[in-house]
């Protein structure tokens, strides 16, 4: 085993393969004395909006403020509910928090981990005013289904592990009244710091968006209604640029990566994500199902200097954060069962064959040894 950690996401080589572009996009910026929501915000929206097959996207400071101002945008507030699933990270609950409304969970499907589908029209209210889907680890819900159980309940999608994964031939993000993403950086496209984005078709909730990011702010001098603060950053918009243009090969790797997985650990010892025929994932993040002792295991491949993370160790509605809205153990027993067997392996698109050759190899080792320790300790006694 290789003395060098290896990491659940590595950053530096994906660094060392953009370096030069990166320098060259940041020293076109910074001579033109122009950081904030200039040339470059406006022609990386143009171009993710393109990508997407949105006509519109408006960059905010991070994919939690994209979230929150998409809700404000369609008037949700206090006294308001917003459907979304218990299995995704806390920022998705954030927004609905932040916008004043009340977040109302369903549960997720055990083989896709995407909301249920078929638990969404009993989730909903005279108060629901959005629902807030989930692309999980880039596996794509199907929106057009869910706009038949919703009606004319606005979507927005939450697409920030989703980038370039499809449903149907389209991009996640594109279906619903608005799709949002999160340029973090250990993201498919991912920044060098915060950053997030809206897209939309929808003219209005476009020019809302631009308002609501700058103070609500219509010029310099007059203000529309109260707003925030919250502006994709100039340079972060030039790297982004260099990025994107090859997001759609970096997914392929990672979807090289997931099949190696799928088709090289050992037979039964994991459950893996279920992507529908109508999906193309990106493999954000590869998690699986774990069906042994998950804690022995992560000990075992951390003491070969092998991360993992778990994804996600608490499910949201019993988080203290959401202590107030009453939730109890056993209301989602599907995330909350997934929350106890999930393992995320290694996965990043420059991931070297050599090095997941060594993942996979200390995993099945291990899953060997266990089970030659069960065989023997199933052995008959000598009389």
């Amino acid at each position: 085993m290789s003395n060098k950690m290896i990491w659940r996401c590595d950053l530096e080589p994906q660094h060392r393969y953009f370096a030069a572009a990166v320098q060259d996009a940041i020293n076109r910026v910074l001579p033109t004395g122009r950081y904030i929501l200039a040339s470059e915000v406006a022609a990386f929206e143009k171009e993710f909006a393109g990508y997407c097959g949105c006509r519109f996207a408006v960059g905010t400071a991070n994919a939690t403020d994209a979230l929150t101002l998409s809700l404000v945008a369609l008037g949700v507030g206090a006294g308001d509910e917003v459907i979304s699933t218990p299995y995704t990270a806390i920022p998705t609950v954030s927004a609905i928090v932040d916008s004043g409304a009340t977040p109302v969970f369903v549960d997720i499907r055990p083989d896709t981990f995407l909301m249920d589908l078929d638990q969404v029209a009993a989730a909903i209210t005279p108060r629901t005013k959005a629902i807030m889907p989930v692309h999980i680890f880039g596996n794509v819900v199907d929106i057009d289904e869910l706009r038949r159980v919703c009606g004319e309940i606005p979507i927005i999608e939450d697409a920030s592990q989703a980038h370039g994964a499809t449903l149907r031939g389209s991009k996640a993000g594109a279906f619903g009244d608005m799709g949002v993403f999160s340029f973090y950086p250990t993201k498919n496209l991912g920044a060098y710091g915060d950053g997030g984005i809206v897209v939309t078709d929808n003219p209005v909730h476009a020019e809302r968006l631009r308002k609501l990011r700058m103070y609500g702010m219509v010029d310099k001098d007059h203000i529309e209604f109260h707003g925030v603060n919250s502006r994709l950053d100039e340079l972060q918009a030039a790297i982004l640029r260099v990025k994107l243009p090859v997001l759609d090969d970096m997914n392929r790797r990672r979807r090289d990566i997931a099949a190696r997985y799928e088709n090289e650990l050992h037979a039964g010892s994991f459950t893996f994500q279920a992507i529908p025929s109508e999906v193309v994932s990106n493999h954000h993040v590869f998690v699986a199902r774990y069906h042994g002792n998950r804690e022995a295991l992560i000990a075992h491949l951390d003491s070969l200097g092998i991360q993992t993370n778990i994804y996600y160790p608490v499910p949201l509605h019993l988080q203290e954060a959401t202590r107030n809205l009453g939730y109890q153990p056993g209301d989602y027993p599907v995330a909350e069962q997934l929350c106890e067997e999930a393992l995320a392996l290694t996965m990043y698109p420059e991931l070297e064959p050599s090095v997941l050759d060594m993942v996979v190899g200390a995993i099945n080792a291990y899953e060997a040894s266990m089970c030659q320790v069960s065989s023997n300790l199933s052995l008959p006694t000598s009389p």
